[in-house]
């Protein structure tokens, strides 16, 4: 008998059959991920899987666990994931910039597109909706849970109110204790970011208040009142992901341990709202309002310095104090809660930016920046008030030698000329013009005449450029476009300058752009373009973005984005100025 044996094609099919099911599953021995989000396992199709040490999920499946709302636009290949707070974050197939809110994120890796759907990192998307996450390597599981920020005391006639104010769903348990008497409230998937977690609070019945994490897998934050007067609770939601737990004197067995007796009664401890002051009106007046709260605190770049925002819900007050070794400015906002401690680093002369809750009872927030090199600074309430600004100056504050000196910005193209074209039809003319005169307005501010080679959609020859320039009395030469590639991959920023005297604008331009700007810093090249060659003043030419590429053209149409361009080009500009001799009179 003779044994068969199949053709060589048959076996190498399938040998190859074998390997693709392998690829797509768990390594032998190795657990598959897990995503589990507030306790639940969240099952997909297809399922999480790891790429570049970055957890991806589709984006349909692995948010509604966490109450957010999911829109996906397959044909543009964008979505868009909301939470329950409002947050939205908008992601793009091979983009590795997320829209949250009005600000640009980078993710750690692009989303992808695998068997129609959208694979986005997980992680990252949740830390942008509030939640709190954490990778265990050794379960190969991403756990996420809600965070509790802050808990209010809120009084009235009826009762006092305690509000848990959550960044996610979460889930609340009550039970009582005796000898001594403890109500204890247990926030189930919810991981504590109170910093503070004993602290006295002597009224309505309640002496102490006790925050702490009572496990992790699943998270348990539990809070505990100890009592100096039984109380009963009653929990309900609030706004957003919101819990307030009621209480109120206890009237009768409600919530009482089983089989015990309710206490004696007792007259409640007066609280505040009950009290008659000396020689006032016996008549109430309305409970405490809730303090302001801290909503961002943000550092924006300008000309010559930036400036450092804290916004609030409603106006602010401040109070202003230096400190050395190592040396800072103090501005500590009383009667002000910020949920979240925050830090900033911002460069140039400023170390670094903190805030955080510095005092409770009563409650103080602590601004501080931390000098590298102290400068010049002025601090001012805008929006009613309600925001509080520290506005630091960067440059010098004279002008000096950057006066007399003339720029000239010459946008790139125009009128019958388009220039590049971007992936889905942004023309580099339009781009550029755009750009130069927000770079324009912001040189004027600083008192430097500017000439433009052209203001508008026009044609303007290209050997005129130069010559036009220089008749207005130019001493410096900018040439802003926007760049094309036959590679759609190939993004990012680059300067170019000819001659001697055009290399240390090209890189101030390019240092600038580097650091103000996420995108790739392509660096500085020279190159033999005419306006550089016919230029005998300095000059440069600069390349903000390619419109060939997806990510850089989605930057370079968004205002945003163009701000920044014109921000750092100021800032790189005035940093040249200053280091020129004045020009001849």
């Amino acid at each position: 008998m003779v044994a068969y044996r199949p053709p060589r094609s048959i076996l190498l099919a399938l040998s190859c059959a074998v390997l693709l099911l392998l690829s797509g599953s768990p390594a032998l021995g190795q657990s598959a991920l897990r995503l589990v989000v507030l306790g639940e396992e969240v099952r997909t199709d297809p399922p999480p899987l790891l790429r570049e040490g970055v957890v991806f999920a589709p984006v349909d499946q692995a948010f509604s666990t966490y109450r957010a709302t999911v829109t996906w636009d397959p044909a543009r290949r964008v979505a868009e994931v909301r939470g329950g707070r409002g947050e939205a974050v908008v992601l793009r197939a091979g983009d590795p910039i997320a829209a949250v809110g009005a600000e640009f994120h980078r993710l750690p890796a692009a989303p992808f597109v695998l068997q129609d759907r959208l694979m986005v990192p997980v992680e990252s998307v949740y830390r942008a909706l509030g939640a709190w996450v954490k990778w265990e390597p050794g379960e190969q599981a991403l756990h996420v849970a809600a965070q509790v920020v802050r808990l209010v005391f809120e009084r009235s006639f009826s009762g006092t109110r305690l509000v848990v104010e959550a960044t996610g769903p979460v889930e609340a348990r009550t039970s009582w204790l005796r000898d001594p008497d403890r109500l204890v409230l247990d926030l189930l998937h919810a991981a504590s970011r109170i910093e503070t977690r004993d602290q006295e609070i002597g009224e309505v019945g309640i002496r102490r208040i006790r925050v702490g994490q009572l496990q992790v897998k699943p998270y348990i934050t539990r809070v505990v009142l100890d009592l100096e007067d039984p109380l009963e609770a009653e929990v309900r939601a609030g706004s957003g992901f919101d819990l307030q737990v009621l209480l109120r004197p206890r009237s009768g067995s409600f919530g009482g341990p089983p089989g015990s007796s309710p206490p004696p009664a007792r007259e409640p401890i007066p609280g505040p709202q009950d009290a008659t002051p000396p020689e006032a009106s016996p008549t109430p007046g309305p409970p405490p309002e809730e303090p302001p709260r801290i909503l961002e605190v943000r550092a924006v770049r300008e000309v010559g310095g930036f400036r450092i925002v804290v916004v609030g819900d409603r106006p602010l007050r401040f109070q202003e104090t230096t400190l050395r070794n190592p040396p800072r400015l103090v501005v500590d906002l009383p009667g002000v809660f910020v949920p979240v401690k925050q830090e900033l680093v911002v460069g140039g002369p400023v170390e670094v930016v903190r805030a955080a809750q510095f005092q409770v009872d009563p409650e103080v927030t602590r601004v501080v920046i931390q000098w590298r090199t102290p400068v010049p600074y002025r601090i001012l309430a805008e929006d009613g008030g309600r925001q509080v600004v520290i506005a630091v100056q960067e440059a010098p504050t004279s002008r000096g030698r950057a006066s007399g000196h003339v720029v000239a910005l010459d946008p790139g193209h125009g009128g019958s000329d388009p220039g590049a074209i971007g992936v889905t039809g942004l023309v580099e003319k339009d781009v550029v013009l755009d750009v130069s005169l927000r770079l324009r307005t912001l040189l004027e501010r600083q008192g430097i005449r500017v000439v433009m080679t052209r203001e508008t959609d026009v044609s303007v020859d290209l050997g005129a450029r130069v010559p036009t320039a220089l008749q207005a009395g130019a001493t410096v030469f900018v040439s802003i476009h926007a760049n094309a590639s036959v590679r759609s991959v190939i993004r990012g920023v680059e300067t170019y300058y000819l001659k001697p005297d055009g290399m240390r604008l090209a890189i101030l331009v390019q240092e600038e752009l580097g650091r103000s700007l996420s995108v790739p810093d392509r660096g500085i090249r020279t190159a033999n373009f005419k306006v550089l060659r016919d230029s005998p003043i300095p000059a440069v030419l600069v390349e903000i973005g390619y419109l060939t590429n997806p990510v850089d053209e989605a930057l370079l149409r968004t205002p945003d984005f163009r701000e920044k361009v014109a921000q750092a080009l100021a800032r790189a500009i005035m940093r040249f100025l200053h280091s020129l001799p004045p020009p001849a009179p």
